[in-house]
């Protein structure tokens, strides 16, 4: 019996330790654009605030936000974190959205900034960035 209850408990713990579902709320929002005839980037906007649900699940492959559209990013490409000279790091991956465009998504941890976190999504032609902390 103490057999059967150890393999049980031993089984749930490893199950749950694979298991990788990271829920996340934002704090704030800011964005820039490509100019269509210069091709250069836009001055970041200033962040405005917006408290919304982030889920990223690994398991799933899947990165969803929750603003008034729903955004989810598939996740097609995973590449390897980097830590830069600032020991900030950065975890990245290449994504699809549900209208078929690629983009990545980079969640950075600004270790220069007293740990702050946040995650960046990169289209073509147009970049958001959210403040987040990770909930518990």
């Amino acid at each position: 019996m103490k057999i059967k209850f150890f393999t049980l408990i031993s089984t749930l713990f490893i199950l749950c330790s694979y298991g990788q579902v990271v829920k996340c709320k934002t704090t704030g929002l800011a964005f820039r654009s490509k100019d269509e005839t210069t091709d250069l980037w836009s001055k970041w906007s200033e962040f405005e605030a917006v408290e919304l649900l982030l889920i990223i699940d690994a398991d799933n492959n899947r990165i969803k936000i929750f603003s008034k559209e729903e955004q989810v990013y598939d996740i097609i490409k995973t590449y390897e974190s980097i830590i830069d000279d600032d020991g900030d790091k950065t975890s990245k991956w290449l994504c699809i959205n549900e209208d078929g465009l690629k983009c990545f998504v980079r969640l950075v941890k600004l270790n220069s900034q007293e740990g702050r976190n946040q995650i960046y999504i990169d289209f073509e032609d147009l970049m958001f960035v959210y403040n987040i902390y990770r909930l518990d």
